[in-house]
């Protein structure tokens, strides 16, 4: 027969490890709940994983050359099939993603490209204004990306706090309704 002793070390062992449990269930639902937080950004897929480190810095192609900012919309356009078919209308490379592009191009279907920045509804926004006329060079609001073999997985969003910074070191306005609706 198990002493009183006996008996609470027994219990006090096992509500231990209903304890310990509890903390890793928790641990990792803590974890899931992280990496599905609304304010991470989520993966982004694209039809082709762009190489921009090789048309950007090695064949020196400029950003506006596929994402043109002339049109009056808030964000750069994203590159029509047509675009591609200027330089891939025949396979340069070996990769499967390039054949991928010279399909699209010999098919004429659309890339279908997914925007990795959205501003909301009530930001106003010109990449005409900011790389166009102001002459900002992409790499200030979009670290990174000319040294990228393919898009980004996730992108970090373009916060309030850098446009603001940004326009307190170049003298620009940080008034409200100079960006906002």
């Amino acid at each position: 027969m198990a002493s009183d002793t006996d008996r609470r070390e027994r219990v006090a062992g096992g509500s231990r490890r209903v304890w310990i449990a509890g903390l890793v269930a928790g641990a990792v639902a803590g974890t899931t709940v992280a990496l599905a937080w609304p304010g991470r950004p989520a993966a982004v897929r694209q039809p082709v994983a762009f190489n921009h480190r090789l048309h950007v810095r090695e064949l020196e192609i400029a950003c506006a050359t596929c994402h043109p900012f002339d049109a009056p919309a808030p964000f750069s356009g994203l590159p029509q099939v047509e675009t591609c078919a200027s330089c891939h209308t025949e396979q340069v490379g070996t990769s499967a993603e390039e054949a991928r592009v010279v399909a699209a191009v010999r098919s004429g279907s659309a890339l279908a490209w997914t925007p990795l920045h959205r501003e909301p509804p009530h930001v106003f926004f010109s990449h005409r204004l900011h790389a166009g006329a102001a002459r900002i060079a992409c790499e200030k609001c979009h670290p990174g990306f000319a040294d990228a073999r393919a898009p980004p997985p996730r992108v970090r969003p373009i916060r309030m706090s850098d446009c603001l910074g940004c326009h307190a070191q170049a003298g620009a306005p940080t008034r409200c309704t100079a960006c906002h609706r």
